[in-house]
């Protein structure tokens, strides 16, 4: 899983790719992660602000490390 420093720009993009690859799990609590994930960035073409990319950034974090907890 790529993951972005936090100077580099947001790709949200990239990070909906990513989701959506993993979104076709067996286990369905990492695909209710996943869709909660991007229910959250799937209407934006970029972030608001630099804190709004930065909360973004954090939440796919924290989402991929909860994933690979349960993986």
């Amino acid at each position: 899983m790529k993951r972005a420093s936090k100077h580099e720009t947001l790709d949200l993009g990239e990070m909906r790719r990513q989701i959506t690859a993993l979104r076709h799990s067996e286990n369905l609590r990492i695909t209710f992660l996943l869709n909660r994930l991007l229910i959250k960035i799937a209407y934006l073409n970029e972030p608001q602000s630099a804190a709004h990319a930065e909360q973004l950034r954090e939440a796919f974090a924290r989402t991929m490390a909860d994933i690979e907890k349960r993986a």
